[in-house]
């Protein structure tokens, strides 16, 4: 157990390993277009209907936004972790990233509790106990079979304990998932309840976007979610959505994919 804790140093990586991982950037030259198409069909008004704080759909409608994001980002990282696996040359960098998708989305703490808060000890071990369930599993759908054994050796099933250890007493990347990810709520929120009557929608929009790609941009060094502005907001404008009467609503088509985490998330 102890060689899985001294991890290499980044600067001691294999000197084969190919420069094909993407980095925050790269993705964003790219997504324009796609971006623009997502942006053209999300009706962002039904914000506008959004409970209000000290309302009872208050708590219950942003929890599922809040719980329909996470789903979102998680499936996002897995997805980017699969397509860039010559990270796994380098445990100490993929380690908290397999950890992250692992951790269960946080459910809500009534009245105004919404994601893992990284100054709540209590939160922050749940997460780490629902990564540890998951983990052994995740690590078994990795394909290491190309990498040599000095790489495959971290990355056993049965090591799944020591690699939530390891990201327990070496926090900082995970914290700062964790941390985007509760801004992005908050943006959401911030959003509905101060920004819309007060700037109205057309501001109010073009301030959320702003924030949620800073925040997209943070997330990771490594994992690059900088082109998901407007899936998120998708996601999170479904969500709501789904909380709503539906005769006080207009809803709007959703790709097959999004459709599919929404049910997951509610």
């Amino acid at each position: 157990m102890g060689e899985l804790i001294a991890m290499p140093k980044k600067e001691d990586a294999a000197p084969d390993e190919p420069q094909t991982e993407q980095h925050p950037g790269e993705k964003e030259e790219g997504s324009g277009s796609g971006d623009e198409s997502i942006q053209a069909e999300i009706d962002l008004s039904v914000w506008m209907r959004a409970p209000k704080e000290r309302t009872p759909a208050y708590f219950p409608t942003y929890a599922t936004v809040s719980r329909a994001m996470q789903t979102a980002m998680r499936s996002w990282v897995r997805e980017w972790f699969l397509a860039n696996t010559e990270i796994l040359r380098r445990p100490h960098t993929a380690y908290p990233i397999l950890v992250y998708q692992c951790t269960h989305p946080f459910a809500g703490r009534p009245t105004n509790m919404f994601t893992y808060d990284v100054q709540q000890t209590e939160a922050i071990n749940r997460a780490f106990a629902s990564a540890a369930y998951r983990l052994g599993r995740e690590l078994k759908a990795i394909d290491t079979k190309r990498f040599g054994w000095f790489t495959r050796e971290h990355y056993f099933a049965y090591r799944s304990k020591e690699v939530v250890k390891y990201v327990a007493k070496n926090r900082r990347a995970l914290y700062k998932m964790l941390n985007v990810e509760t801004v992005l709520v908050d943006s959401i929120l911030k959003f509905a309840v101060i920004d819309i009557p007060k700037l109205g929608l057309e501001e109010a929009t073009l301030l959320l976007r702003r924030a949620f790609a800073t925040q997209l941009r943070r997330f990771s060094e490594d994992c690059d979610m900088s082109g998901r502005t407007e899936e998120l907001l998708r996601v999170a404008t479904e969500a709501l959505v789904s909380r709503c009467p539906q005769d006080n609503v207009v809803a709007f088509p959703s790709s097959s994919e999004e459709a599919e985490l929404l049910p997951r998330a509610a």
